[in-house]
C-alpha cells in the first residue's frame, strides 16, 4: 500500500538516529483527559496502536496493565521503543512489533483496550477503524486523541508548514467522526482547543515559555465554558478526544 510505504519512509527518516522526548503537548488539557479516560488499566490487555518509541506502553504498564502489545509501520521507532521497555524494566510485560495498523494480524476478539495518539489520521481510516473493531473483544474499548481539520486557521497552519508532517497524513473531518460512529454507535466524541488554538501553536515553539503557559490555561477554561454553551463548535477545534466502545 502506497500510504504505509510513504509514512514508513517518513518516519523511519525522521527518527533515525534521534533520541524522542516525550511530548509537550501532553501538558494540555486534551492528553490530560486523554490520560484520565484510561486510568483503569490493571490487568488488562491492551493495544497500543501506533506505539511511536513506546512512551504509551510504559505508562499504562507503569498503571498495573497485565500485557502491552506496541504495533508500528516504522522500524526506527520499534526499535526506541525496544530500548525504552528494557531500560525501564518493562520488556516481560510490553511487546513492540513492527506492524501496520490496517493489517493487524491478531486474532479476533484479543484485547481489552485499544490506545492511540495521533495516530488515525496516518492510516486509511476505514480499514484502521474496521481492524481496531475486530481485535477488540465485546465489551472492549478504544481511546484516540487526533487532530482535527475543520477549522479554516488550522487549514491555513497546514498548508504553510508541510514539513511538519508527513505528505500521506490527513487530520480527521467531520465525514470521518460519522464513519466511526456507523462502526460503533455509542462513540463519544470530546473536542479540545479552539481559542486556544494560538498558543497551544506558540507552545510549539516555545515549550518552557511560561507566560504562554499561564496564557493557554485561561484559554483552556474559557474553551470548556464556551464547548459546553455551543457544543456545535466542537467541529472547530484543534484537537478530538475518541472514546469508543464495542457493544
Amino acid at each position: 500500500m502506497e500510504r504505509q510505504r510513504i509514512e514508513e519512509n517518513y518516519h523511519d527518516k525522521k527518527y533515525g538516529g534521534k533520541i524522542i522526548k516525550h511530548p509537550n503537548a501532553r501538558e494540555i488539557d486534551a492528553y490530560r483527559f486523554f490520560k484520565e479516560l484510561r486510568r483503569d488499566v490493571a490487568g488488562l490487555k491492551i493495544l497500543d496502536f501506533g506505539s511511536g518509541n513506546g512512551w504509551l506502553s510504559i505508562d499504562v504498564s507503569k498503571e498495573g496493565a497485565a500485557e502491552v502489545y506496541g504495533i508500528d509501520i516504522s522500524k526506527e521507532l520499534i526499535e526506541k521503543a525496544n530500548q525504552l521497555a528494557e531500560a525501564k524494566g518493562f520488556s516481560k510485560t510490553v511487546h513492540f512489533i513492527k506492524m501496520p495498523g490496517e493489517n493487524l494480524t491478531f486474532s479476533d476478539n484479543c484485547f481489552d483496550l485499544c490506545l492511540g495518539s495521533a495516530i488515525l489520521h496516518h492510516t486509511d481510516l476505514d480499514l484502521a477503524v474496521k481492524n481496531i473493531y475486530r481485535v477488540l473483544k465485546p465489551g472492549g474499548r478504544a481511546i484516540f486523541i487526533e487532530p482535527l481539520n475543520q477549522n479554516l486557521f488550522l487549514k491555513c497552519w497546514r498548508k504553510l508548514t508541510p514539513w511538519r508532517r508527513s505528505p500521506a497524513e490527513k487530520a480527521l473531518i467531520n465525514d470521518d467522526l460519522k464513519f466511526i460512529r456507523e462502526l460503533f454507535p455509542n462513540a463519544k466524541f470530546h473536542f479540545f482547543t479552539f481559542s486556544s488554538i494560538l498558543t497551544e501553536g506558540v507552545m510549539i515553539i516555545f515549550p518552557n515559555n511560561r507566560f504562554v503557559s499561564s496564557i493557554n490555561r485561561l484559554l483552556e477554561r474559557f474553551d470548556n465554558k464556551l464547548l459546553n454553551l455551543f457544543p456545535s463548535l466542537g467541529k472547530y477545534c484543534a484537537i478530538v478526544v475518541l472514546e469508543i466502545n464495542k457493544d
